[in-house]
């Protein structure tokens, strides 16, 4: 009977054109830096393949539009990761979807490709890997799905997220970044495909009031996909916060922050700042 039930699922889903997207989204863990595709296994979870440890740190990793794990940003923050970090290394790679022409199909599944992070998410804790212990990173596109996905599994029960100049386009309205983790930093580097919405723990306006990079003008990934390049750098440079230029607008409130405080993972304060910062960018590398 269970044979002939599935049979009439695979029928009617043909039929309507329906589509399992789980199918076409492969989870990449890093294993001593070397990437395993558990989509390739008999299962998807990492402890119960031995790859991770329950109880130990929970890195996750989201791509963006056109990319996939196999990204050079991706493939740099994952030794950054390892080295500073430590523990189970993961990257969500939906590259099936995102390497299209057409942003706004990507938009359309966006729901679909999001219940896929969530149902992998809730399964990871179900096997030890706990929320309280786990860092979330996005950018782009993937920068939202981190945040919704996030903020569904319940209100700040993520330890920390950072985001990457999360996508304007396809996402007028994005809900307030704070309920998606303990703490949530936002860095931003353009107006034209990132978002102008600014309502995370820390919100980093890199540049040009986060609006634009002057390397965008001679560099092919633009000032958008510089971005994961400025907070890779980040791991071993500094972008200090700055005050407010005389260029960007002013804030309600200006943000206080101590001494030398920094962008990026390897600030240890975050939790002591909120609001609106600034650094600067520069032409050439290291963009300092």
């Amino acid at each position: 009977m269970k044979i002939l039930c599935l049979l009439f699922s695979v029928f009617f889903a043909i039929v309507l054109g329906e589509e399992d997207v789980s199918q076409n989204i492969d989870f990449i863990v890093f294993k001593d830096k070397k990437p395993i595709n558990t989509s390739e296994l008999k299962s998807k979870n990492p402890v119960e393949l031995g790859l991770c440890n329950a109880g130990e740190k929970l890195a996750v990793i989201v791509h963006g539009f056109t990319e996939s794990c196999h990204y050079p940003w991706v493939l740099d923050l994952v030794p950054n990761l390892h080295e500073y970090r430590g523990g189970c290394i993961v990257c969500m790679d939906y590259s099936y979807y995102a390497k299209t022409i057409n942003y706004y199909s990507l938009v359309e599944k966006f729901k679909d490709i999001q219940q896929v992070l969530y149902d992998q998410m809730v399964d990871y804790e179900k096997s030890g890997l706990v929320p309280s212990n786990t860092y979330m990173f996005g950018f782009s596109f993937g920068a939202h799905l981190v945040l919704q996905t996030a903020s569904r599994l319940g209100n700040q029960v993520i330890k920390q997220i950072d985001v990457c100049d999360p996508a304007g386009p396809g996402f007028p309205d994005m809900p307030d970044a704070k309920n998606s983790a303990e703490n949530v930093q936002c860095i931003h580097t353009s107006a034209d495909l990132g978002t102008l919405t600014r309502n995370c723990h820390q919100n980093w306006n890199m540049g040009n009031c986060g609006q634009s990079q002057v390397a965008g003008l001679i560099d092919y990934r633009l000032s958008h996909g510089l971005c994961p390049v400025f907070y890779n750098i980040a791991f071993k440079n500094t972008f200090r916060a700055v005050p407010r230029p005389f260029a960007c607008l002013l804030s309600p409130k200006e943000t206080q922050y101590p001494d030398n405080f920094k962008m990026g993972y390897m600030e240890t304060r975050k939790q002591e700042v909120s609001g609106i910062l600034y650094a600067k960018t520069s032409l050439l590398y290291p963009y300092m």
